[in-house]
């Protein structure tokens, strides 16, 4: 009992000098070499600790190895774009000046309702006020609000801010969420009125959403030819 809790002792000594060698991030702000070798880490070293017949050494000196492997790729990658953007990858524009981009939102496979989530997340209810929406290399999406769309722009104005709640998702590429229509107190006429307006059917939205307030913002499907 005393041989185990001395290998953990030793092996969490030495993977925590390690991880710090690493540098400082959280796990959700981990790049992909940099989640792969904790996950690593983490098995190599829990061997000697399970294993009494495994030397100390035989954990130790792998640990060190990946630890030194991973030091070695994230230098070449600052010095070699080529090797950063095939092993990180690069940041991808969802949003783009105020514009959907939904084939970006194909390519990192994010769906609409993955995306409003996030946006929620970074205090951006409603899709429409969004500047850029970027997705960064470790999968966390940044987030520049339209110029003047925050409330406090619009007290500084003089001009009084209303509650617009949250943005329900009324059509989501092309299929109609009659659930978020009564959450919002509408139903299909009115629903097929507003597309009416904008000379729309249901099959020709990747995106529509209403908020508290009655505001509406579509994004239309991206045609064969990318219009």
């Amino acid at each position: 009992m005393i041989v185990i809790f001395l290998r953990t002792v030793l092996i969490y000594i030495v993977l925590l000098l390690l991880m710090r060698l690493m540098g400082k991030r959280q796990i959700g702000e981990l790049q992909p070499s940099e989640l792969v070798t904790t996950l690593i880490l983490s098995q190599i070293a829990s061997q000697p600790i399970i294993m009494q017949d495994i030397p100390v050494s035989y954990g130790l000196v792998p640990v060190c190895a990946v630890v030194c492997l991973e030091v070695i790729a994230s230098f070449l990658m600052t010095r070699v774009p080529y090797l950063k953007n095939l092993f990180v990858g690069k940041p991808s524009v969802l949003i783009d000046k105020g514009r959907l981009r939904p084939d970006e939102m194909m390519r990192v496979r994010l769906t609409v309702e993955e995306l409003m989530s996030k946006l929620r997340l970074k205090g951006a209810p409603d899709p429409g006020e969004v500047y850029y929406a970027v997705m960064e290399e470790n999968g966390s999406i940044s987030v520049i609000l339209k110029a003047g769309s925050s409330s406090l722009c619009r007290s500084d104005a003089g001009v009084e801010a209303k509650e617009s709640g949250i943005s329900r998702l009324v059509i989501s590429d092309g299929k109609v969420s009659e659930e978020n229509l009564k959450l919002l107190g509408k139903d299909i006429r009115w629903l097929d009125k507003q597309l009416a307006e904008n000379g729309l059917r249901s099959d020709d939205v990747f995106m529509m959403t209403c908020n508290d307030a009655s505001d509406v913002y579509i994004v239309k499907k991206q045609t064969e030819g990318g219009g």
